[in-house]
């Protein structure tokens, strides 16, 4: 309860912000999944979602942070913090360099399981044909150190939605992941934004050795969606 409280604090903190910065660029989401998935790990059975995001450029540098909050039936709540910094570099036109780091602090739901801090690095080839992306990370806690690398595209169709197909293969210390997800998007009125996205995923993850996912996936589809506010 205490994490929903801070969550809606800040919310309402968004529409001060927002009225003060013009360079701040802020969105509040809420929604249901089927998992909620960290590095291709579901960390949650079905639940509602909700979580708060906020970014600005300073110096072309990207600042951002957010939080998402899982309610569980346990009565623990799941929650997700992250903040990071990110730049992208113009290679020839039409193709940039995405450079970003990021810190994680994950709250688990999971009895037994620790709560952890991940730091992460992702670079990515941005063009309009197919971006490729890789993530290193190392979680302090879980003692989890790997990487995902991946292809997406997001494609907007006649200014009526934007549909983004993307694949990730993963490797960590414990387990290995492989997905294939489609997303898609539609901002109304400049602000409301319905989304929604569907995945294949399966991991070799044994839950009777570790305890930071709630199952297995074998060739589980997982889906997610809601509604997003752009500030």
């Amino acid at each position: 309860m205490k994490r929903i409280l801070t969550l809606l604090s800040l919310i309402a903190s968004l529409f001060a912000a927002k009225a003060l910065a013009e360079n701040l660029k802020a969105s509040t989401e809420a929604g249901y999944t089927t998992h909620y998935m960290v590095n291709g790990l579901a960390r949650t059975d079905a639940q509602a979602f909700a979580g708060v995001k906020l970014g600005a450029t300073y110096y072309t540098i990207d600042t951002y942070l957010g939080g998402t909050i899982v309610p569980t039936s346990n009565g623990l709540d799941e929650s997700h913090w992250m903040a990071g910094l990110g730049r992208g570099f113009k290679l020839i036109d039409g193709v940039n360099l995405r450079v970003d780091t990021q810190a994680f602090r994950h709250q688990t739901s999971i009895p037994g399981a620790p709560n952890s801090t991940e730091v992460a690095a992702i670079v990515a080839l941005e063009n309009i044909v197919v971006t490729p992306y890789i993530k290193g990370s190392h979680d302090l806690n879980l003692e989890q150190s790997g990487y995902i690398v991946g292809l997406k595209r997001p494609t907007d169709f006649f200014g009526l939605f934007t549909l983004t197909p993307s694949a990730e293969y993963g490797k960590f210390s414990d387990y290995e992941t492989i997905s294939a997800k489609i997303g898609i998007s539609r901002v109304f009125f400049n602000h409301l934004e319905p989304f929604a996205e569907v995945g294949y995923y399966d991991n070799r993850f044994s839950v009777s050795n570790y305890n930071f996912a709630v199952k297995e996936l074998n060739g589980t589809v997982v889906a997610m969606g809601g509604i997003r506010w752009n500030f």
